[in-house]
């Protein structure tokens, strides 16, 4: 029976079983359970000698907490589903079977229960008790949760939660890597909504960006927090609502119209249309007028810009 070394394999629910690296050199006890596919979360693949027998999958991640696993969460699933229409059972490992595989494992049971991470954790621990997800994993999870454990593009946070990822990764790389990085978080940008209220600018009236655009972030400490004390980490609005949310500047999420400039790390930003100084970026962050740190920045002069309101048709 799985699970007669913790270390090595667990059988969880269903069809699913979390084990460690070497777990897949157990080829008995897999063919016993009927494993027929394996999916690694690890920074390398398994031996094509050991995948051969198997339908298999590879997610390069490791455990640390600015990992990205959210992005893979439907692949996964989509994956762990396959295994069971096709009447097998999966092996979902990572190195120790600890922290990445067990966060696959607990989206997989919030998707298909509609449960919460802490009753989807619950369940996990309840079979393999070392199960750990790092505090990066847990705040993906928690994440997952809010967007109704379905990827929601369109979804605040998981756009916060997609361009500081973009940000991260854009510090260190290349000036072509980047450009490559950005085309893609614009390729999947989601359009917000139609009748969202417009941003234009005051001398032209060429539309910058929606409401939904902006980047909601609490009231800082005010002056007091420009001081030698360094950054104050930027607060994403929580649902909770009894945070004082920042009214004194625009911080907005990058919009298509400014792939061309955005390249360097730091720069100005001017208005597609009339070339007007409209504001500034810098991808690892500024602090607010607020006091608040925000990062990244993509930061409108508020005297630069007209909020503009949908039309509504009168109804007879």
């Amino acid at each position: 029976m799985a699970g007669s070394k913790e270390s090595d394999f667990t059988h969880i629910v269903d069809n699913i079983y979390i084990g460690a690296e070497r777990a897949v050199h157990r080829t008995d006890e897999l063919k016993q359970n009927n494993v027929t596919h394996i999916l690694t979360i690890n920074n390398v693949p398994l031996h094509r000698s050991v995948t051969e027998n198997y339908k298999y999958k590879f997610v390069y991640g490791l455990d640390l907490e600015f990992t990205d696993l959210l992005s893979h969460f439907e692949e996964c699933i989509h994956f762990i589903e396959d295994a069971a229409e096709d009447g097998g059972g999966v092996l979902i490992h990572c190195l120790m079977g600890c922290s990445r595989s067990a966060t696959i494992v607990i989206a997989y049971l919030m998707y298909k229960n509609k449960v919460t991470y802490a009753e989807a954790l619950e369940t996990v621990k309840s079979r393999r008790p070392m199960v750990c997800p790092n505090e990066g994993f847990v705040s993906q999870l928690l994440l997952f949760e809010e967007m109704g454990c379905k990827i929601d593009k369109t979804h605040e946070k998981y756009r916060q939660y997609m361009l500081k990822k973009l940000a991260n990764n854009l510090q260190g790389s290349t000036a072509e890597e980047r450009c490559k990085l950005q085309a893609a978080y614009f390729d999947t940008a989601e359009e917000m909504k139609k009748d969202d209220v417009v941003f234009k600018c005051r001398k032209c009236r060429q539309a910058l960006f929606k409401q939904s655009g902006i980047m909601k972030h609490s009231v800082g400490e005010g002056e007091v927090a420009f001081d030698w004390r360094g950054k104050v980490s930027f607060e994403i609005i929580e649902k909770s609502g009894d945070q004082e949310v920042c009214d004194l500047s625009y911080f907005i999420e990058p919009v298509k119209w400014m792939a061309g400039t955005i390249q360097e790390l730091e720069g100005k930003l001017a208005c597609p249309e009339c070339n007007c100084k409209i504001g500034s970026f810098i991808w690892y962050g500024e602090r607010c007028p607020c006091g608040a740190w925000v990062a990244p920045a993509f930061h409108i002069q508020t005297t630069k810009v007209d909020m503009c309101k949908p039309r509504t048709v009168p109804t007879r």
